[in-house]
């Protein structure tokens, strides 16, 4: 009978300790982002396309994937927040200048120095005029001990993280020549 406990017991223990997929909240657009973009007031702008070429591991410890918000990819993710700062900063256009990019690294840690975390990202942009940049970010954040508390906070540190990364492309002197 200690045996038949034993083994429920277990059981109900692993199932319920299954992964889980790590949510973070929606992009909300930055500040700083804002004034910068509103230096390109007068022209119209759009991220139309968004690739991933490098792999990308969404696994946080043993808990599972991080995933976007709403469902996306990472791509996704940040090409839409990329959008959603073109158009609060009323730079954003069907017609105008057209961007399409490619993430050629999209990398996590939730246990660096065992409590800290990063983010880091590398991005080529393409404009339809022709010019091109890229832009590599590295994004540090208090992660936690505990996987649980780890990967919710990687997941949540994926906003600030691409705010860093959309901050490090638009004050770049070469994005300019990619709205012109």
């Amino acid at each position: 009978m200690n045996k038949k406990i034993f083994t429920l017991s277990f059981m109900t223990v692993l199932l319920s300790s299954a992964c889980s997929t790590m949510t973070p909240a929606r992009y909300s657009i930055s500040v700083d982002n804002n004034l910068e973009l509103k230096k390109y007031g007068g022209s119209k702008i759009q991220l139309s396309a968004l690739n991933a070429t490098g792999s990308f591991d969404a696994n946080c410890r043993l808990m599972g994937p991080i995933q976007a918000s709403d469902g996306m990819t990472i791509p996704e993710f940040v090409r839409k927040a990329f959008n959603d700062e073109f158009k609060f900063a009323e730079v954003y256009g069907d017609s105008g200048v057209k961007l399409s990019g490619n993430l050629t690294k999209v990398a996590f840690s939730s246990s660096a120095a065992l409590t800290n975390g990063w983010w880091e990202f590398a991005l080529e942009l393409e404009s339809s005029n022709g010019k091109s940049m890229t832009v590599e970010t590295h994004y540090d954040f208090k992660s936690g001990f505990d996987a649980i508390t780890a990967c919710n906070q990687t997941a949540q540190a994926l906003g600030p993280a691409v705010q860093d990364l959309i901050k490090k492309a638009v004050t770049q002197p070469e994005f300019a020549a990619l709205v012109k």
